[in-house]
């Protein structure tokens, strides 16, 4: 049975959160996808590097969490549940690296609600866009996640 989306929540904004980034974490995050750039993996190749230090793989803001967050506060907002949701799409728009030791702000937002017709039935698609600042609030990196749910 078909089901509607609430799309009251384009423009919700979450509350922020800090992440503070680990030299063991960057190592750990660029083995496990299989990149072995020493950029990623040296010390000294990093503080030879000119960013003076190791630096985040492209991607590795995935891997940032709100640990005291309603992980399903949007689900129930958006009037559905875990089973019928479908990873999208993940985009990463990258100003400066990510670098250990450092402590940014995530701020995420839903930015876009839409609807298409799949080969299955109707789709909703929820774009959310989470901003990654710094110490000084400049924008780091951003990402953009779609969630697709099945209506």
């Amino acid at each position: 049975m078909p089901i509607q989306i609430n799309k009251g929540v384009l423009g919700k904004e979450f509350p922020p959160f800090v992440v503070t980034v680990e030299r063991g974490k960057i190592k750990e995050f660029a083995r496990a996808i299989g990149d072995t750039n020493p950029l990623y993996l040296d010390d000294r190749v990093g503080a030879a590097s000119e960013f003076g230090d190791i630096v985040a793989p492209p991607t590795f803001a995935i891997t940032f969490r709100d640990e005291t967050g309603d992980t399903n506060a949007l689900l129930r907002e958006l009037g559905t549940d875990i089973s019928r949701l479908l990873h999208g799409e993940q985009e990463f728009e990258v100003f400066r690296p990510l670098q250990p030791g450092q402590t940014y702000t995530c701020r995420a937002k839903v930015v876009d609600v839409y609807e298409k017709a799949g080969r299955t039935g109707p789709m909703a698609f929820v774009v959310r866009e989470t901003s990654i600042t710094d110490r000084t609030n400049e924008i780091v990196a951003t990402m953009r996640q779609t969630t697709v749910v099945r209506l």
